[in-house]
């Protein structure tokens, strides 16, 4: 008798689950979350990109300043924009951007571009050529690990156009952009980013230093 019972209790029990109503509800409250949270989300990942790509061209520079110093020749670190990305190589400063092997380009985070305005490292051609208008901006180093304008200058000829600074920026990011700079003659780096007001030692309003 006890078993009958239990068996019609169960069979009366309504199905668990929710209504279409709750259902919508919930698939709404979804919704509104991933409008509010996917901008911030991208705005996140975006930053991190670009501090990525700060990082990385901070490092390709280290890296042609210490290949100089251990081979006693200069070497250069170039960048170019190819499409939506920045392509960084790290090269003997005497072969030229064009003879560098494509293998050798790497590229920098997604969409991430350079800052022509607020970027002051010198600008050449595939030819290694001093251009205001050149496809490159490089950094290079001497064999004692100088920032130098040509590789064959002793750190004694090195001038402030050797130093510079290296600005990237993305198209998402709205006055954010990050910068490696050439702090001193002697090849010292340092990274940063935009400033709220530009620099007062610059007439042509740099935010970035």
């Amino acid at each position: 008798m006890s078993i009958n019972k239990t068996l019609k209790g169960r069979g009366a029990t309504p199905a668990a689950g929710f209504t279409m109503v709750e259902t919508l509800i919930i698939i709404l409250i979804i919704g509104i979350f991933c409008a509010i949270a996917t901008p911030s989300w991208l705005m996140f990942i975006n930053n991190y990109r670009l501090k990525l790509s700060v990082d990385r061209a901070y490092w390709a520079m280290e890296m042609a300043r210490s290949n100089a110093k251990r081979d006693k020749i200069s070497w250069q670190a170039s960048f170019k924009e190819v499409g939506e990305n920045v392509q960084v190589a790290v090269h003997q400063a005497d072969i030229t951007p064009a003879q560098v092997p494509p293998s050798q380009w790497k590229n920098l985070e997604d969409k991430i571009q350079i800052d022509r305005h607020e970027t002051t490292v010198l600008q050449v051609n595939e030819s290694n050529e001093q251009k205001e208008n050149g496809t490159i901006w490089r950094v290079m180093f001497n064999f004692r690990g100088c920032p130098v304008s040509r590789n064959d200058h002793d750190c004694t000829l090195t001038s402030i156009r050797a130093k510079g600074t290296l600005t990237l920026s993305h198209p998402n990011l709205t006055n954010s952009q990050r910068c490696v700079i050439i702090s001193t003659l002697l090849g010292h780096k340092r990274t940063s980013s935009r400033q709220s007001k530009p620099n007062p030692n610059n007439d042509k309003k740099r935010y970035c230093y």
